[in-house]
């Protein structure tokens, strides 16, 4: 790497440890005298609890500390993503919104018009991570005839969170348009982490999805080990960057939305975690897979914990040439396309 890129890639790190691993920081609230001591004590200890259970590096057993999975992370995405860039055609850096983060890049340019499309939006508590290092799915996708399509967007404290949701929608109504004049097969969604909550969110909103020219081309989602529920969130040191009032967190929240709509529309739902995500990150999934199938009655509902992964090689993995998103979307087309 050069001088730049090493010390983008060192700034990257620091900030993704302080995101991450979280250890000394707590964010309790104030007690006053009068609170017993046994009350401070339960306090206390069920924050400390949230910022362990919303730090994923600390529940990885593949490196000696959190510090060495963020690194490894970091390096892998960036390195893949660069092999993608230097051996798929592409074309890059699309603007899809008016802000310096809402660009988008297509991979497979030289695939037929009508292949089929995966959207990935990537994670990082919407304040790390970028659309630069998020292109790794791609390589295993194009000798399947997949285009992919990676989306950046602004991240926080720049933007808010609720622009972020909406520049997601931007980037969809980009997509669909593309895919409608192209005459796409069919769109497919994929988010990791905070990803996971923007497609969730892009998903929730019936009224886009209606009245967007190409949105009946929408096949399907994968959602990884994702955040639906943020209320808890805004008790750790993530929301220091997000700042997400307290009164925002519910209609944030896709795990209180309505996707009764998806049904008509057969779409299907793929909700992964890993073994390895914290109990919380796989309570979030499994709650999810149970509002969607037993609230809003949905049938095309998949819910897996994959063995043996974290909240990183669960996506890491996608470089793979056989990776079970590869597999999943292929067996998908296949049946359904």
């Amino acid at each position: 790497m050069s001088n730049k890129e090493t010390k983008n890639f060192n700034y990257l790190i620091n900030n993704l440890t302080n995101l991450f691993l979280k250890r000394n920081i707590s964010y309790a609230p104030i007690i006053t005298e009068e609170a017993s001591v046994p009350k401070k004590m339960a306090l206390i200890t069920e924050n400390i609890d949230l910022e362990r259970e919303y730090s994923p590096s600390m529940w990885s057993t593949r490196f000696p500390s959190a510090q060495e999975v963020l690194q490894h992370h970091v390096n892998f995405v960036t390195t893949a993503s660069e092999v993608v860039v230097n051996n798929i055609p592409h074309k890059l850096e699309i603007e899809y919104g008016s802000t310096p983060g809402q660009k988008l890049d297509i991979l497979g340019t030289d695939l037929p018009e009508d292949s089929p499309i995966l959207v990935f939006v990537h994670g990082g508590y919407w304040q790390e991570l970028s659309r630069e290092v998020s292109r790794y799915p791609a390589q295993p996708l194009h000798r399947f005839r997949i285009k992919t399509i990676v989306v950046g967007y602004d991240l926080c404290p720049t933007a808010t969170l609720p622009e972020i949701v909406n520049q997601i929608l931007n980037a969809a109504r980009f997509v669909f348009e593309y895919a409608e004049k192209m005459g796409s097969r069919g769109v497919y969604f994929a988010g990791h982490s905070a990803g996971a909550h923007l497609v969730a969110k892009l998903l929730s909103n019936s009224d886009f999805l209606e009245n967007t020219p190409g949105s009946r081309r929408l096949q399907g989602a994968f959602l990884i080990s994702g955040i639906f529920d943020l209320r808890e969130l805004i008790h750790t040191t993530v929301n220091i960057a997000v700042q997400l009032p307290r009164e925002w967190a519910v209609p944030l929240s896709p795990q209180f939305d309505c996707f009764t709509h998806l049904q008509a529309r057969k779409v299907r739902v793929y909700i992964l975690a890993a073994q390895n995500d914290s109990p919380k990150f796989k309570k979030q999934s499994r709650e999810f897979y149970e509002l969607l199938y037993n609230t809003c009655l949905m049938q095309n509902m998949y819910l897996e914990i994959k063995d043996d992964m974290d909240h990183f090689d669960i996506v890491e993995c996608f470089a793979n040439n056989d990776n079970y998103l590869k597999n999943l979307l292929v067996h998908d087309i296949r049946k359904h396309l």
